[in-house]
């Protein structure tokens, strides 16, 4: 059951956000997530969009969205996708595609802190790790 109704806002990461750290116990695979907008956040029955961030050196955990197409946006650092077993590396204000199904993650290959922007449609379970 969603908490809110839907309208339209503006959002701040760094007020508005659940914030959620994954990562944890796995060296090398750190985040922090500024998840904003999903069906219990803003009654959004399309789209889940949010901020990662990661430190030089971390990267997210492998996974998937079996039905969800995903779009990342890297508003500061550097890093690269690994999507399928390819490496694509990206740059600030890069966006990336992911297709549903699509096995992939992120690392941050820079020496500051990344930041990427990620939505994702139709709604699904965020990565469990």
């Amino acid at each position: 059951m969603s908490k809110k109704k839907a309208k339209a806002c503006v959002l701040k990461p760094f007020r508005d956000a659940r914030q959620i750290w994954k990562g944890l116990e796995t060296e090398g695979a750190r985040r922090k997530l500024f998840h904003l907008v999903d069906v219990d956040l803003h009654d959004s029955k399309h789209l889940v969009a949010g901020l990662a961030m990661f430190e030089p050196g971390e990267g997210a955990a492998f996974h998937t969205h079996p039905d969800s197409e995903e779009i990342n946006v890297a508003i500061k650092g550097r890093g690269k996708l690994v999507a399928d077993g390819k490496e694509l590396a990206f740059d600030t204000y890069d966006f990336m595609y992911i297709p549903a199904g699509t096995h992939h993650c992120h690392f941050n290959t820079g020496d500051e802190p990344l930041w990427l922007v990620y939505v994702y449609g139709p709604p699904g379970q965020l990565p469990a790790k």
